[in-house]
């Protein structure tokens, strides 16, 4: 009788080992790998001329049934734990404001979607297409292309001057960008837009793209002014440090505009500040884009 209930248990505890086996089973995941990605933007349409197609888009926030898989940095190979037919969606990640810890998909382009026959092991490759949300406002786009200005000079030296150019230094060779030329005794000079601006960032986001080029660091923000039409603040939103190459920064003006009245009006500013005797600063700007969402 003895042995019988001993017998009994050890086979119980077997089954029960057996069973913890196999519910810690590893599912064989199946794979999405993602190489790159495409950005279209439209001359014509819901958005009217969204300028050009220049991006920086560092992460793929992934997206499975609606549910979130995560951000992943580009190139990636990303596990997914389902099969069969999967409806994908990929949001285009940035920098918010530039800052590495701060990384989020940007809420002014759209999610790509796809279906996929996920397999385990399997692994597909898609190389997602985005394009701007409809609906939103281009308040403003400077990609000196176009006829006139929309940044002048608020403080400079006599000489100072923004001029456009094309060819291998240019953002688009084939196309206009903008270069900060300063006479010798400029140490301080600060471009700010023609126009003011409406925005309203308490029911959508706000933000200011911008494509640049430097050797010194620009300082950009906002100019504030009440209905009077008087100034009444200076918002610091972004140091652009020098950098190596062209790149694109996203800034969120959102949180920094949301708490002020609603019938301030807003220029953007940019500026440097230069040591008497250094050499000669190279400033290039291009496809600046100040977007209401």
């Amino acid at each position: 009788m003895k042995k019988s209930n001993a017998f009994i248990l050890i086979l119980a505890g077997f089954v029960w080992s057996a069973c913890k086996v196999f519910d810690n089973e590893v599912v064989v995941p199946a794979y999405i790998y993602i190489p790159s990605y495409t950005f279209q933007t439209r001359a014509e349409g819901p958005n009217g001329n969204e300028g050009d197609s220049t991006s920086r888009f560092l992460d793929m926030w992934i997206f499975t049934k609606g549910n979130i898989e995560g951000g992943f940095g580009l190139p990636t190979l990303i596990p997914i734990q389902r099969q069969g037919l999967t409806e994908i969606g990929v949001d285009a990640g940035i920098l918010r404001s530039g800052q590495n810890n701060e990384r989020l998909p940007y809420p002014l382009v759209d999610r790509y979607f796809t279906t996929l026959n996920l397999q385990p092991g399997k692994v597909d490759t898609i190389i997602p297409t985005f394009k701007y949300v409809d609906g939103i406002t281009f308040k403003m786009i400077e990609d000196f292309d176009r006829i006139g200005n929309r940044f002048e000079f608020n403080i400079r030296q006599e000489g100072d001057t923004l001029i456009r150019f094309t060819g291998d230094s240019a953002r688009n060779k084939e196309r206009f960008s903008g270069r900060l030329i300063l006479t010798d005794s400029s140490d301080f000079v600060r471009l700010v837009t023609v126009d003011e601006f409406n925005l309203n960032a308490r029911v959508s986001p706000v933000y200011l793209e911008m494509d640049y080029n430097t050797d010194v660091i620009l300082f950009v923000g906002l100019f504030v002014s009440d209905a009077s039409g008087s100034t009444v603040r200076q918002v610091p939103l972004f140091n652009a440090f020098p950098t190596s190459g062209w790149n694109r920064v996203y800034i969120d003006l959102t949180k920094d505009i949301t708490t002020l009245p609603l019938d301030n009006r807003y220029k953007l500013y940019i500026q440097l500040i230069r040591s008497k005797g250094s050499p000669m600063p190279n400033v290039m700007l291009d496809n600046i884009k100040l977007i209401e969402g």
